[in-house]
């Protein structure tokens, strides 16, 4: 992944791109792109797939331009205005795979910067809305995949089960080992069962000092 200007990569984005199965995916959806970096690691990981990215922060939609511009795969990579909520009343297009690290801080002091709200806080894209956007959006055999912290889970599971999408497969990540689970990834799809329930480790005991199997996953990405 090419790094370029305002190129801002947070861990939970980069997990989410490298845990997501894109394998069979022909159309993918990224809601919530922030300046693309998961549209683009997910464009590098499947080379025929075409890629939708949504962003409503005005600020963030010309980074993600600029970036897509400047990608390898910028053919495949459509970029829109958009909110998730209006996307989904537009489009009459199913996709494969739709992806979001979505906003997760519920009825906390906001920032005064509109951005950073916008990015960070449920107001603007609450769980409930987004994942009616995303049942609507996802094939009969598709996966709805998101990052969340892991105090969200429960909520975030309960809102999916009403609009009838179920974890297909589950991983809960840990800081480092003497650390509580902070984030979990979570793939959902329609009518699924739990097929893989795991955790994952980011780093040992030593600060900075990767795990394995958190290098492993995300080897790609880095040089």
């Amino acid at each position: 992944m090419q790094n370029h200007a305002a190129m801002r990569v947070g861990t939970d984005g980069v997990m989410l791109g490298a845990w997501a199965d894109v394998a069979r995916a022909s159309r993918i959806l990224d809601i919530g792109t922030g300046t693309g970096v998961i549209a683009l690691m997910l464009a590098q990981r499947n080379r025929t797939a075409q890629i939708d990215a949504i962003e409503i922060e005005e600020g963030a939609v010309n980074d993600a331009s600029a970036n897509f511009i400047n990608s390898p795969w910028k053919e495949r990579l459509q970029l829109h205005h958009i909110s998730a909520q209006d996307f989904a009343v537009a489009t009459p297009g199913k996709f494969d795979l739709i992806v979001c690290n979505p906003p997760f801080f519920n009825q906390c002091l906001q920032s005064p910067k509109k951005s950073k709200n916008i990015a960070r806080h449920t107001s603007q894209l609450t769980f409930k809305d987004l994942i009616g956007a995303a049942s609507k959006l996802l094939t009969t055999e598709g996966r709805f995949i998101v990052v969340l912290p892991s105090e969200s889970e429960e909520k975030f599971r309960a809102e999916a089960a009403s609009a009838k999408l179920f974890p297909a497969k589950i991983t809960r990540v840990k800081p480092n080992p003497v650390k509580p689970v902070k984030r979990v990834l979570i793939a959902f799809a329609l009518e699924a069962t739990l097929k893989t329930e795991n955790e994952l480790t980011i780093e040992t005991e030593t600060r900075h000092v990767y795990t394995e199997a958190f290098q492993k996953m995300v080897e790609t990405f880095y040089l």
